[in-house]
């Protein structure tokens, strides 16, 4: 056997070998997809937003803070109806009204969600990609024996591969669109989120200003 075919040998059983798991990793992200697409909804229907209620807290908490009551101000702002990690911010929020100076602490409170929001979207992102690739994966490596089939006049064999080719293809499409649409539709939440929040800071921040 001469040194190409000996590569060419050795190439076709390394990329062959690579089909249960790229089939395994399909399967895997397609039930990771389908249950990110169910909490989505759930967090559709059980967002809310009221922008004079956060107002009217933000308000509150600061009068507190300036009665020197830090945590009966984390404990107001915590009231507020919203999703959790927006809820932990504006606990730690009131909690660093106890601090000075107010306007460093809170901004970089604001920065740390920004970045933990940021976190929470890096595993749409990364589906996003590594689900059409993995789809392309499994269409490519069944390939290589559908066509020794067809040369061979095995024709169960081509079909059967040829099977496995397309359904990863529309598997990893699948799970591409659902990260991607995920992945749309939370940034837009999650500007919207800090964008309430930075509002309440500013509110806290001008009235403990006007109070000086």
């Amino acid at each position: 056997m001469s040194l190409y075919e000996a590569s060419v040998e050795l190439l076709y059983i390394f990329s062959t070998a690579f089909l249960y798991p790229v089939i395994l990793g399909l399967l895997l992200l397609f039930a990771w997809s389908l249950a990110l697409f169910g909490s989505l909804i759930n967090e559709y229907t059980s967002r809310r937003r009221m922008l004079h209620e956060l107002e009217d807290l933000s308000l509150k908490a600061a009068e507190l803070a300036l009665e020197e009551r830090a945590e009966d101000a984390a404990m107001v702002l915590e009231s507020y109806k919203s999703p959790e990690q927006v809820s932990v911010t504006l606990a730690e929020m009131g909690r660093s009204l106890k601090t000075r100076p107010v306007e460093k602490k809170l901004e970089k409170i604001l920065q740390d969600a920004e970045l933990r929001m940021a976190k929470a979207l890096e595993p749409l992102r990364i589906g996003t990609k590594v689900g059409p690739i993995l789809g392309l994966m499994g269409t490519l490596i069944p390939m290589g024996p559908a066509l020794i089939g067809l040369s061979e006049g095995d024709v169960k064999s081509m079909a059967d591969n040829l099977v496995i080719a397309f359904a990863t293809t529309v598997i990893g499409l699948v799970v591409g669109g659902i990260c991607y649409s995920s992945l749309v539709v939370k940034s837009r939440w999650y500007r919207q989120d800090l964008s309430d929040l930075e509002y309440a800071a500013d509110i806290i921040r001008s009235r403990i200003d006007e109070a000086k």
